[in-house]
């Protein structure tokens, strides 16, 4: 089968895209025809073996690529609620001890073929397209855990999302405003990026290169601040995204693009009742919620540009740019 894998870590030059062994569904697994795989930052972070996500040698090739919608292809031994030729969409977390990411700790879904756990294998409905179902799970699972399960935002407060023009940040934005009805504050850099965010829902918009964010959060809220902070960005947002936090409020964290370490005035979050929380991902159930919803209309994802597979190094490479708005996605014919 074709794929984009790589053979040792480095920038994106080191993809390569050729032959590999198709793979089989083992017992409980499905083999899945790929149809789209969606580009998210662990893919970058392993190419490039950063952040805990160097591969062993022996384990090399790797191939890449997490989020990924299709077809199933094959059923291995004990395998109940799926049928051959069904058009499904994966969650790429596999397991549980320890969970394994599509991609990282796996053979990914940059490929015709993936194989994984039949119970992360969702039906996907006939209005969501392939590249919408791919570009669904890594986004909108943890903000589903943040906004919806440990956040438990109500539709009468409000929500600020950091760096609006990003696959979570769109994926917030809509959980936040569409399926919750609470009032979105957001941010981002330019004002192009601005617009996209209100087009997308979003109330009030601050642009962080001209505007102070906590600043115009208590401006914008009378003085209370955001009774819910969505951070997937880390260390170089964290000093104005907290002083925005309102008394009661719930502080969010699903990634630290920007850095790990900050500094946390602990005598501040309990005299104001606040709380800090972090996940990864999400439950299965969550996403069959979530392509449900997409395929009502009420969430979408927000795809910036496709490449054909054999062009991977063209989206790397477009994805570390960072002018996007949205997800990036790698199409298999």
């Amino acid at each position: 089968m074709k794929a984009a894998f790589i053979r040792n870590h480095g920038g994106p030059s080191v993809i390569q895209y050729g032959d590999l062994p198709e793979p089989e569904a083992g017992p409980g697994e499905a083999l899945v025809r790929v149809r789209a795989s969606a580009l998210n930052r662990l893919d970058l972070y392993t190419r490039a073996g950063l952040r805990g996500t160097k591969v062993a040698p022996e384990e090399l090739p790797r191939i890449l690529g997490g989020d990924c919608a299709g077809e199933v292809a094959a059923l291995g031994e004990d395998v109940d609620g799926l049928s051959v030729g069904q058009r499904v969409v994966v969650n790429p977390l596999c397991g549980s001890d320890p969970p394994q990411m599509l991609g990282t700790n796996r053979q990914g879904s940059n490929a015709e073929y993936v194989a994984v756990p039949a119970q992360n294998v969702i039906p996907r409905p006939e209005s969501v397209t392939y590249e919408q179902a791919a570009s669904l799970p890594t986004v909108f699972m943890p903000c589903w855990s943040i906004i919806i399960r440990k956040g438990r935002l109500k539709p009468w407060e409000t929500a600020l999302i950091l760096s609006a023009s990003s696959g979570v940040g769109t994926a917030a934005i809509q959980v936040a405003k569409n399926v919750v009805g609470a009032r979105v504050i957001t941010t981002t850099s330019t004002d192009e990026k601005a617009a996209k965010a209100k087009a997308l829902g979003a109330d009030e918009v601050i642009n962080y290169s001209r505007e102070d964010i906590a600043q115009r959060v208590k401006e914008l809220t009378d003085g209370r601040g955001a009774d819910l902070v969505l951070d997937h960005v880390g260390a170089d947002f964290w000093p104005a995204a907290v002083a925005s936090l309102a008394r009661g409020g719930r502080y969010g964290i699903c990634g630290v693009t920007s850095g790990y370490k900050v500094e946390l005035q602990m005598g501040m979050m309990f005299l104001k009742h606040q709380t800090v929380f972090g996940v990864f991902m999400g439950r299965t159930e969550d996403l069959r919620q979530i392509v449900q919803l997409a395929g009502r209309g009420t969430i979408r994802g927000i795809i910036d540009q496709t490449f054909p597979l054999e062009n991977a190094t063209r989206a790397h490479q477009a994805m570390e740019s960072r002018n996007f708005f949205g997800k990036i996605i790698l199409t298999v014919p």
